[in-house]
């Protein structure tokens, strides 16, 4: 690459990397919880990285290091190799998973996405390869709903690791209120995944209770299941007395159902208590926390959302849930690139027609 070009490319790259910044410095001061900080920061990331690249070739000899001297070379041999593997990858986790927990319907989510990589594709090359304008019109839908669905998980995982960096503790540091959100039992008892959220919560308490002793409290939050003899918030405060927590610092909220519930329901328990805006921070799995904070936000509530740690072998399978069911709280822009994508097809459907039947040249 030619200095000319680097110099000319360069500054439009930190340009931009300024801009995304600013506007993502806004965006988080006025909400760090919502999906668009994922994207500004998937932007600034971006050209942060084009700027990066750019500047190796002010590297003597970098022009002998395979891809320095063409970035796209670069990036194509890194993004290449992990796309080719990813399906595989991923029909790993599925059967660790359904090994370690069993055949249930939603832990065949990760084999699922696996096998979906690889049929996809296949199936689009073959409708192109017939020639045929139907078949090419279904493989373009499929292109266009596979980068809809590709750019909503590149904006999810950007968004988990802004909550990760300016989230949870960082955003509420001296909580009032530490609520753990409840995750079903297991044959009436705590179960490791509930344990973790627990432990975190407990954690979070230990840390504000030597700084302002008597003052933070712990929400238990869960109702109680058809086939739970107890329920999830009574379970989970026995856990945590057991630990060492004193009983009158915890409230027990036993009527939710869903994660909305949870932060609806604690919320009326807080106002019926006479706390006015209170510091919450709720405590859930890594893999619920954008989720949690998603809705939080759209319910009105400051709270924070802070991650508790999930095993290895599960945090896949369940992180690829939580983006599904965040797909449908985001409808506007599926209805939207629905929309775009229909009138493209009624255009090609009418062009079509029209050359078959001899009305276009």
């Amino acid at each position: 690459m030619n200095s000319a070009r680097l110099f000319s490319v360069l500054p439009i790259d930190l340009a931009f990397a300024a801009l995304w910044w600013v506007l993502l410095w806004f965006s988080r001061r006025r909400d760090n919880r919502r999906l668009r900080n994922g994207l500004l920061f998937l932007l600034l990331i971006n050209s942060i990285t084009g700027a990066l690249i750019y500047l190796t070739s002010l590297i003597p000899g970098s022009t002998f290091i395979p891809g320095l001297a063409r970035p796209e070379t670069l990036l194509g041999s890194i993004l290449f190799p992990t796309m080719a593997f990813m399906p595989f990858l991923l029909m790993f986790n599925g059967v660790v998973l359904i090994r370690r927990e069993g055949r249930r319907l939603s832990n065949l989510l990760c084999l699922a996405a696996g096998l979906g990589l690889i049929i996809t594709p296949i199936t689009a090359i073959f409708l192109v390869a017939t020639l045929n304008v139907w078949a090419m019109l279904l493989a373009m839908l499929m292109f266009c709903a596979c980068c809809y669905l590709g750019t909503f998980l590149l904006i999810f995982l950007a968004q988990t690791m802004v909550q990760r960096i300016w989230g949870g503790r960082r955003a509420v540091p001296h909580p009032d209120v530490i609520v753990v959100h409840g995750a079903g039992l297991i044959n009436g008892e705590v179960g490791p995944l509930l344990g973790s959220r627990i432990k975190g919560a407990i954690d979070a308490w230990h840390d504000e209770e030597a700084l302002r002793p008597g003052v933070p409290l712990l929400v238990m939050s869960g109702g109680q299941g058809p086939d739970e003899p107890v329920s999830e918030a009574r379970a989970m405060a026995d856990y945590a007395i057991a630990r060492g927590v004193p009983s009158e610092r915890i409230l027990l909220e036993d009527r939710s159902t869903t994660t909305r519930t949870n932060i609806a329901c604690t919320r009326d328990l807080l106002a019926e208590r006479g706390m006015v805006d209170p510091q919450v921070l709720l405590v859930t799995s890594s893999f619920h926390a954008v989720r949690t904070a998603i809705l939080a936000s759209d319910m009105g509530v400051p709270w924070a959302v802070a991650p508790a740690r999930t095993a290895w072998f599960y945090i896949v399978n369940a992180w690829l849930r939580e983006y599904v069911a965040v797909l449908t709280y985001r409808r506007r822009p599926a209805l939207a690139c629905a929309a775009v994508a229909g009138v493209f097809a009624v255009l090609y459907a009418l062009l079509a027609l029209g050359a078959q039947t001899g009305l276009i040249g």
